[in-house]
């Protein structure tokens, strides 16, 4: 019975993990679609702001009976907000006036698993077994093949920008929050949890996005910026991270990172059905080796969990 259970929740776990990713993966497309209507810090005010509202009425009881859990813990949820939303988000809507979405994908899903699976076994004590280092191994693999378009000697003339460096800092902030998320206080619910963080990017982002409103890039306001905020502030925030933080209850941070290396993939399928663009025998190779790594990390022991 332990061990069916177990089997149940990863296999629950990996199909929050994928939908979310599925969601996460508009993320670099809005990034860069948005990039003549709002400045990165504003984007990023705009969906704090948009994802706070909009998980307040499901969070509010919670908040309220958890309230000195949060006070007891501040700093905690403080650095949370700062570093897995205010500064996480910044870097890649500043990334994506530099440089690709499709960059921007590739190289956040490749940084931010190894930092990950890293970081879970230093400070919550993941096991780095074959498993991860093959899942990974296997990620990466992938997606070298798909930047180098199966010719390795391709990446000694890859160009990167710095909105390219921007993407590895968005990485590396990413994967701390996988990490410590695991180490969310005892009694804390998932919808309180996010409410307080979404709630401290927003008022964090708030002084600065307005100067940059005024002095750096001024918001447009239209039909446009309006579908990019409520999709980034509702699907991208509240719905995604409820369920990436969920999997990551039911997976652990590693399993759950390499996940993230979906997203290139699944971003190589939006643009054949949004721009039209032709899928090829090597995005699918690479797409099957990066499946194949998921795999091999999240199959589940028996002799673990017998």
């Amino acid at each position: 019975m332990k061990q069916r259970h177990y089997n149940k929740e990863h296999q629950i776990g990996a199909v929050l993990a994928i939908i979310a990713c599925i969601i996460w993966s508009g993320n670099f497309i809005i990034s860069r679609y948005a990039i003549h209507l709002a400045g990165p810090i504003s984007l990023a005010f705009f969906r704090w702001s948009i994802a706070t509202i909009t998980i307040l009425p499901f969070a509010y009881k919670n908040f309220i009976k958890e309230k000195e859990i949060f006070k007891q813990n501040a700093a905690y949820f403080f650095w949370m907000g700062i570093v897995g939303f205010a500064v996480y988000n910044t870097l890649i809507y500043t990334a994506g006036h530099y440089t690709t979405a499709i960059n921007m994908a590739l190289i956040g899903s490749i940084i931010h698993p190894i930092v990950a699976t890293t970081l879970a076994a230093v400070f919550v004590n993941e096991k780095l077994n074959w498993r991860s280092v093959t899942g990974i191994v296997l990620g990466v693999i992938g997606i070298v093949l798909l930047i180098t378009k199966g010719t390795i000697t391709n990446i000694f003339h890859l160009q990167f920008s710095v909105g390219d460096l921007w993407m590895v800092a968005a990485g590396f902030c990413f994967g701390g929050y996988n990490v410590f998320v695991r180490r969310k206080p005892a009694g804390i619910s998932n919808n309180s949890f996010l409410l307080v963080l979404f709630a401290i990017g927003a008022i964090a982002l708030f002084p600065f996005s307005i100067y940059e409103m005024n002095y750096i890039q001024p918001v447009v306001y239209n039909k446009e910026l309006l579908f990019c905020v409520l999709y980034i502030g509702i699907g991208n925030s509240t719905i995604a991270y409820f369920l990436w933080n969920s999997a990551i209850h039911k997976l652990g941070a590693a399993k759950s990172s390499l996940f993230g290396t979906l997203i290139p993939l699944l971003s190589a399928l939006e643009a054949v059905w949004i721009l039209n663009e032709t899928f090829n025998i090597l995005q699918v190779v690479s797409g099957l080796i990066i499946i194949t790594g998921i795999v091999v990390n999240t199959w589940p022991s028996k002799k673990q969990h017998g």
